[in-house]
């Protein structure tokens, strides 16, 4: 399926949001030893429609992907050129979207001890494996975030940008069905979100116990709170829009979306995590659910479902992101009753489901485990279902 763009009078441009893969990392350059070409060649082979991209200019932190660059490879790295490749892919008809985690940066946090997120229960949060998030009304990590970006438009000319980790903290992946939602932490009731709450809102909480404001926030202004909270992550891109507008015309945008129904966990995905999606439409083009089934612990069929109900809310696009391989499956996720492989054949089903739904397409998470999976029974069967997905 194709969008149209119309960038201010110049000729009409298209992207096709069919077929993508998420390139979280530099390892198809470092360890797999291919070179800008041969990797556009291969995207292209494939029929990869629209990459979703880290670069130099936008370096991702490590999450569940080992993303960051180690210094036996840092001389290696140097060869490596973004604009090259960026423009390699657009010769191909491979869109682009520069990716960049917005409320994730374990490295900004540690600088900013100051910015950090308490919870209901008055507690700083801390690292959990690799997660540590800040808040989206944290001022000074945005404005960090927007002049990465602006320099990033400026240097690759994306045909969008992809938004990650937008969102209020919460390691959502840990959120099985079964759990409580009670033993979850909430964010954020520091001093400085309650006093810019009040400031909105024009309620008096107490500033000085995160913990006793937390209690009243919750008895006395839930609903006020949670809308509150959605509203920032909205303001949050709002102001990315507003400072990338002048630098490229026509800017799609696309976000990290929970694989949460309105109703999972009491409405957490609003009242915890601030994504409301019929209020992210009027500034997110493309829903990207990433709808981990087997990191949930959900059926194959499940993410067509849950991108689907984002799409009749939200009214807008959705491209659901699908798993190649399992992942958390050692230390603190271990014996959480995740399936330890994903097979082929399960595969096949979770893109089947898509196939007759109204999402938009489908996002690969990863290029690399595909690369990794290439020349094996169950990578050659993945590849084959994506070749020749919706080419009818």
């Amino acid at each position: 399926m194709w969008i149209v763009l119309n960038l201010c009078g110049s000729k009409m441009t298209a992207f096709d949001l069919r077929f993508g893969v998420k390139i979280y990392d530099n390892d198809w350059f470092l360890r797999h030893g291919l070179s800008a070409v041969q990797a556009a060649d291969l995207l292209s082979e494939w029929g990869v429609t629209y990459v979703i991209a880290q670069s130099k200019f936008l370096p991702m932190p490590d999450s569940a992907v080992t993303s960051l660059v180690s210094e036996k490879d840092r001389s290696a790295y140097e060869a490596l050129d973004d604009k090259q490749f960026r423009r390699l892919l657009g010769e191909r008809d491979i869109a682009y979207f520069a990716v960049l985690n917005i409320c994730f940066d374990p490295a900004f946090s540690s600088k900013h001890p100051e910015l950090s997120a308490i919870d209901q229960h008055g507690m700083p949060i801390i690292q959990q494996d690799w997660y540590l998030g800040i808040p989206p009304d944290r001022k000074q990590n945005l404005a960090h975030k927007i002049s990465l970006l602006e320099r990033a438009v400026e240097e690759l000319q994306p045909d969008a940008i992809h938004l990650g980790f937008i969102r209020w903290p919460g390691f959502w992946e840990t959120w099985l069905d079964g759990d409580r939602r009670a033993d979850k932490p909430e964010y954020c009731f520091s001093a400085e979100t309650i006093a810019r709450f009040n400031a909105d809102t024009g309620c008096d909480i107490p500033i000085a116990d995160p913990k006793s404001a937390a209690t009243t926030i919750f008895t006395d202004h839930r609903r006020a709170w949670t809308d509150w909270k959605c509203d920032q992550v909205v303001k949050a891109i709002e102001e990315i829009r507003r400072a990338l507008a002048p630098l490229k015309a026509g800017l799609e945008y696309s976000i990290n979306t929970l694989p949460f129904l309105r109703s999972d966990f009491g409405g957490a995905v609003e009242e915890v995590f601030g994504q409301d999606v019929v209020k992210l439409a009027s500034v997110v083009d493309i829903f990207e659910v990433m709808a981990y089934h087997q990191i949930l612990a959900k059926s194959p069929e499940w993410p067509t479902g849950v991108a689907t109900d984002i799409i009749r809310r939200s009214g807008q696009k959705a491209i659901c992101t699908l798993q190649a391989r399992a992942l958390y499956l050692e230390g603190m996720h271990a014996e959480r009753g995740r399936a330890r492989d994903i097979s082929a054949a399960e595969f096949a089903d979770a893109l089947a489901a898509t196939e007759a739904s109204p999402v938009e397409g489908v996002c690969i998470f990863t290029f690399t485990d595909l690369l990794d999976l290439r020349s094996t029974p169950s990578g050659d069967a993945m590849l084959a279902v994506l070749k020749s997905y919706r080419r009818a």
